[in-house]
């Protein structure tokens, strides 16, 4: 199903690319912040000296001013930039405990502790089939689980869609079944930002895409 969606999002998407000029972004190598991932360990484990991604953790504050843990709609999720490399991102994090290619395009997912029952990180990315920089796979729609990421307005995983709302407006797109359970996805398309909730209303997920790209917006991430 995974490997069916990305053939149709890669289309979309190439179709998309032909008609846009890219523009050069910050990039992690830039930033020169984020040790390598040497340890093949993730954040899900508190002896994991790594800044980033998939940390496990319920408690604490979280200080929306540091970058580790800012979504920033339309551009990023703390240091996973869009249009970055997604090599970047596996330099960070190590080798995706799943992953799937198709036609240009892949779907990686991290998992805190390599437990699939844990917090993921998931990075959808595609490559500009005969593009000058074709030999880049660059990065076009991000997901975190993790209820420590917030946004500038201090929402994330665990807000309300009440919450959410006060901010953001919020476009029901789609939807996916999680342990039994109906998940359903909004997005806002203007701000490049959609936020995953459950039956009760509260939210599971938090996917940052650019914005009013409303083929990636689109795309299932699970």
């Amino acid at each position: 199903m995974i490997r069916n969606s990305l053939i149709i999002i890669s289309i979309a998407v190439c179709l998309l690319a032909c008609g846009n000029n890219s523009k050069k972004e910050t990039t992690l190598a830039d930033t020169n912040k984020v040790p390598k991932d040497t340890t093949g360990q993730h954040l899900g484990d508190k002896n994991d000296t790594t800044v980033h991604h998939t940390l496990a953790s319920d408690t604490g504050t979280t200080n929306t001013t540091q970058p580790d843990w800012l979504i920033t709609p339309g551009k990023s999720i703390g240091h996973i930039i869009l249009n970055d490399d997604v090599q970047n991102v596996i330099k960070q994090l190590g080798k995706p405990d799943s992953s799937d290619a198709a036609m240009g395009s892949s779907l990686m997912v991290w998992f805190a502790k390599h437990d699939i029952t844990r917090y993921r990180t998931a990075v959808f990315s595609h490559r500009n089939m005969g593009g000058k920089d074709e030999s880049i796979s660059h990065i076009q729609k991000i997901l975190i689980t993790s209820p420590r990421f917030k946004t500038g307005e201090g929402v994330g995983v665990g807000s309300t869609k009440q919450d959410v709302q006060k901010y953001y407006a919020l476009k029901p797109t789609s939807t996916y079944t999680n342990n039994g359970g109906k998940v359903q996805i909004y997005t806002d398309p203007g701000k490049g930002i959609s936020f995953e909730t459950d039956s009760s209303g509260r939210c599971v997920g938090v996917v940052v895409h650019k914005a009013n790209d409303i083929a990636v917006a689109y795309l299932n991430m699970h």
